[in-house]
């Protein structure tokens, strides 16, 4: 009897043991076309109408592959009809309007998949077999339309707003573009009633697709303005979900039950981050992520089992930090959920929440970059695909991801010593009333020696002894006369002269200020300026100056194409002749947008020159003591305003300029930006954080100056910029009491145009090496003798 009781109780905990072992199914890689190993969500989606399918973040190529292949299966195989994208609804909204292209659905998605080769393969499917694609984020790519549409749709349905339309599109535009409250010309409580006051408008007017969505689009709205005024302070967490994404992750599941509500016969794919397709997070402790509340969890409350939850996971031990565009060590956690699957050694995995394994709390890196958090993974996912390995997505014609900033160049300034250098120290004044001028600067190109005064004009020189006899300093500022001075006529007082002088009485027929002169040059700009696509060259220098040692200083020229100086999208240009005259950092310096991407054209980017903005400036009429303005008004502006919808930049800035004006068409012709800027450690902590160029700086002192010059290239009254100068002066102190300056130069000389056929030239996300590589040509001395001789003496005249 023992023995048989024995035997009994062996086979039992056999059974249990079984039972309590992981069940996986394995799964071909994710480039395959061979989808019969998907066979298994047949039972897994069975009675399900909507899938929900996540991916570990929005960075890894072969995990966006491995998903596509569950939507080609899921859409042939078991019915499902339309894909629904974690991108803005207005935008696809507005591509469906006009119908779906590769090129339109892709400008109405998020960079991370649109620029990524292994998506390439779920565009292709979706115009093969003419797929309804649709947005649910309650977030916008393409404010300005938005903006225009929402005021148009008001109109149209006799919807008054309350609030001035200037200043309404002014604050949405800051809560849109950059995530900030502008609340000079209207608070944030007056605002936000307006939305809602706009909302219940809307929800009493016919039910129409039309005003449906105008209700969605204008709830979103509310949503991303009560995040950004609501989470002004982030958390500063790794975890993916926490309690900022709440408001957001509410009005993306409003957006999604009110979409299949209206449209009960659609089968929906949900393409989106593992975090918002979360069904239960109960299981959570730690604080930070169990006061997530996911779309997935509002979801999965509403349709219960008809929807079903499918996430992605990895057992990477690195992470790639786009930041600082190295591989970090993350470690995989001993008997994690992670370290477990890795365990079977096979690459690809299907692993079913339905089963006892999955039914006690695991270890999982699911819920954060690096950490590992306790959590029931059956309740927070109804399945999960398991790659080993997650690679970087790759972008056609490269298989590396770079970032387009300008390379951080950093060195460390040596210490002076005694009698074999000198320190020129002084201050520099405006010469009418003996008053500092800030951030002037101050050059010794010989010498490769570059500094800026700080925001009460005193400066300081270091020089070798040996260079004070020849050396010559360069002084100037925006808006002054420059100098040039031997060093060892230094003085402690430098005066600048003004160019300009303040109109104190101006009486114009027709227009009796600065703001209307300006107000028609902003609205001329369609007819004053290029609209339609065009080709240029341009030869552009860039020299960067690190410590007093230039580090890069290379020449070259490249075909551009510009579809227009009111299109969003950038210029795009083509690499056809290089000369390096020095490169010191050819492991950092890659791409020629690297440097000629920035906001360089005023007329496209300037908010001087937006059509709502403008008015919110200082503005005075100046006369110019140079020759070349006569027959231009020009306008001296400057403003208080520090953030981003007036300065484009993410810290407090003093943003100024001056606008040139051609009389009688309103043509502008010349447009020069400067931003003076002097940041504590305070500002740097709060400013800063996610700058890997500034994180461990306490100082810092800078200013840029933009210029634009604009000319009739074919006497046909349209202005196409022929010159771009930008320069960065930088000076900095680091936690650990080190001193860094650096300087950067980009100049560009634009000719050539072509204004017929223009040909487009591709458009990169990240890096194009096929066409805009500084290595994609050899150095022709040939072509360089020739045009030094007959181009570059028309650019420098």
């Amino acid at each position: 009897m023992k023995k048989v009781l024995f035997t009994i109780s062996f086979l039992l905990n056999i059974s249990i043991t079984l039972a309590q072992e992981l069940q996986t199914v394995k799964l071909n890689p994710p480039e395959s076309s061979d989808l019969s190993d998907l066979e298994f969500l047949n039972d897994e989606l069975q009675g399900v109408d909507h899938l929900m399918l996540g991916e570990l973040t929005h960075m890894y190529g072969n995990i966006f592959e491995m998903k596509a292949r569950v939507v080609e299966y899921a859409h042939k195989q078991l019915g499902f009809t339309t894909i629904a994208m974690e991108a803005p609804m207005y935008d696809l909204w507005k591509m469906n309007q006009k119908g779906f292209t590769p090129f339109d659905f892709k400008e109405a998605i998020w960079g991370v998949w649109s620029a990524s080769v292994e998506f390439q393969r779920v565009i292709d499917y979706i115009e093969k077999n003419q797929i309804k694609v649709i947005g649910f984020d309650s977030q916008f790519l393409n404010t300005s339309d938005f903006i225009e549409d929402f005021y148009d749709y008001c109109e149209s349905t006799t919807i008054e707003l309350k609030l001035d339309q200037d200043d309404l599109g002014i604050i949405i535009e800051g809560i849109l573009d950059n995530g900030t409250i502008e609340e000079e010309d209207i608070n944030y409580v007056s605002y936000e009633k307006e939305l809602k006051r706009v909302i219940q408008k809307i929800e009493r007017l016919e039910t129409t697709e039309t005003n449906y969505y105008w209700l969605q689009f204008t709830k979103n709205l509310l949503a991303s303005s009560q995040d950004a005024n609501q989470n002004r302070q982030p958390i500063l967490t790794t975890d993916f979900g926490n309690k900022n994404h709440n408001i957001r992750d509410k009005q993306m599941a409003d957006n999604l039950l009110s979409y299949i509500a209206k449209n009960p016969n659609e089968k929906l794919i949900i393409w989106a981050d593992n975090i918002h397709v979360i069904n239960d997070n109960s299981s959570i402790t730690k604080p930070v992520s169990s006061a997530f509340i996911s779309m997935g969890t509002h979801i999965k409350h509403a349709l219960k089992k008809n929807v079903y939850s499918l996430a992605t996971i990895h057992a990477n031990d690195s992470l790639f930090d786009t930041g600082t565009q190295k591989w970090e060590q993350t470690p995989v956690l001993k008997n994690s959920f992670e370290d477990q699957l890795r365990s079977f050694n096979e690459p690809f995995l299907f692993i079913s929440s339905e089963q006892k394994a999955m039914h006690t709390p695991k270890q999982t890196r699911i819920l954060d970059f690096v950490d590992f958090t306790s959590a029931r993974l059956d309740q927070l996912h109804d399945g999960y695909l398991f790659l080993a390995a997650a690679t970087l997505p790759k972008h056609k014609n490269t298989t590396e991801t770079n970032s387009a900033e300008t390379p951080e160049l950093v060195e460390t300034i040596k210490p002076i010593s005694n009698g074999t250098h000198r320190l020129f120290k002084g201050q520099v004044l405006n010469s009418q009333n003996k008053e500092p001028i800030p951030f002037a600067t101050l050059v010794l190109k010989k010498e490769e020696i570059y500094r800026v005064a700080d925001e009460n004009g005193f400066f300081e020189v270091p020089v070798r002894s040996d260079q004070i006899k020849k050396a010559l300093v360069s002084i100037s500022s925006m808006g002054f006369e420059p100098q040039s001075i031997k060093l060892e006529n230094l003085a402690e007082k430098l005066y600048l002269t003004p160019k300009f002088q303040e109109l104190t009485e101006v009486i114009i027929k027709g227009f009796l200020s600065p703001k209307a002169v300006l107000k028609k040059a902003v609205y001329n700009k369609e007819k004053n300026h290029p609209v339609q696509p065009f080709n240029f060259k341009r030869y552009g220098r860039v020299i960067t100056n690190v410590n007093d040692t230039t580090k890069v200083d290379f020449e070259m020229l490249s075909k551009d194409y510009d579809r227009g100086y009111l299109s969003p999208y950038v210029i795009t240009q083509r690499v056809e002749q290089i000369k390096w005259n020095k490169n010191l950092f050819p492991e950092k310096i890659s791409t020629s947008s690297q440097f000629f991407s920035y906001r360089q054209n005023a007329i496209r980017y300037a908010n001087i020159l937006h059509k709502r903005k403008y008015k919110k400036f200082d503005l005075k009429f100046v006369t110019s003591t140079q020759a070349e303005d006569e027959g231009l008004y020009i306008i001296a502006f400057s403003t208080e305003r520090d953030k981003w919808n007036y300065t484009n930049r993410s810290y407090p800035t003093k943003y100024s300029g001056k606008v040139y004006i051609k009389k009688g068409s309103f043509a502008i012709v010349k447009v020069i930006e400067n931003w003076e800027t002097a940041l504590d450690k305070e500002e740097l902590d709060i400013y800063a954080k996610n700058n890997t160029q500034l994180r461990d700086k306490i100082a810092l002192l800078s200013k840029e100056e933009n210029k634009c010059t604009y000319s009739d290239i074919n006497n046909d009254a349209v202005y196409y910029a022929t010159n771009f100068y930008n320069s960065r002066y930088l000076e900095s102190v680091s936690k650990q009491n080190k001193s860094q300056n650096s300087i950067i130069e980009m100049d560009s000389h634009l000719f050539d145009f072509e204004i017929n056929n223009p040909e487009e030239i591709e458009y990169y996300e990240y890096n194009n090496k096929k066409e805009n590589s500084l290595y994609r040509v050899a150095y022709s001395q040939k072509f360089w003798d020739t045009f030094y001789e007959e181009k570059l003496p028309l650019f420098l005249n």
